[in-house]
């Protein structure tokens, strides 16, 4: 007997007769998925690290009073994206991945230091990162970054309502508009069947990414404020 697999699981010929439209639209992502993992498997499995990294995150942000902290984040921010992206660009190229190109946060950081009008801090870069040696694992670090996009808009209200400009805030605002479409042409890219080995990488290392960029936000997450004149 033919039968079918869904988050629910297994499905037979007689289920899927009956079957609610969602009930048959998990079964043709995961049937054409070939092994059943998905973006929302990988979302699921690096929950907590995610969920942890972000309550640092918005914790550091409640710190930003000036617009001296605000360049002192972006900073720290930069020593984390740029040797991270470095490591990803080495294994995602454009022939593979084909808006690569637009894909770098860490310049988006630059700008907003170097459109401050204050002196330019030398970065201090973070060398306690995932391991990224192959497709998949730079995939899974990608994904982690890209997601950080999501709630920019939210934070680069935050940051205009804290220093009350609306200026140097395009690291925050992502991709503007187009945000949502890079992230669904991420997820897309990412649902294409892939081996069991290369879902593990990927899981590991956005895992990893998401505790690494977490123990970066913990080493500065008080900078501002010992900081301050």
């Amino acid at each position: 007997m033919v039968c079918g697999w869904s988050r629910r699981g297994i499905i037979s010929p007689s289920q899927l007769i009956s079957a609610t439209h969602d009930d048959t639209v998990l079964f043709a992502e995961s049937f054409f998925n070939l092994i059943g993992m998905s973006t929302e498997d990988l979302r699921d499995s690096t929950y907590p690290e995610h969920q942890a990294s972000e309550k640092k995150m918005l914790i550091a942000l409640k710190g930003v009073k000036t617009k001296e902290d605000y360049v002192r984040l972006l900073n720290w921010l930069y020593g984390f994206y740029a040797p991270v992206e470095k490591r990803i660009r080495a294994y995602l190229t454009k022939d593979f991945f084909p808006d690569m190109d637009r894909r770098s946060r860490s310049e988006s950081l630059l700008t907003d230091i170097l459109e401050s009008g204050l002196p330019v801090p030398v970065p201090e870069y973070c060398t306690e990162l995932p391991l990224i040696n192959s497709f998949a694992s730079a995939l899974g670090a990608l994904y982690v970054l890209e997601g950080n996009t999501l709630g920019g808009r939210i934070i680069a209200g935050m940051i205009s309502s804290l220093l009350g400009s609306a200026e140097n805030i395009t690291f925050f605002n992502g991709y503007g508009a187009e945000t949502g479409t890079m992230w669904k042409n991420l997820k897309e890219f990412l649902n294409r069947s892939l081996s069991d080995d290369q879902w593990r990488i990927i899981t590991d290392t956005a895992t990893k990414t998401f505790i690494s960029f977490k123990n970066w936000i913990d080493k500065h997450e008080f900078q501002p404020h010992e900081c301050a004149g």
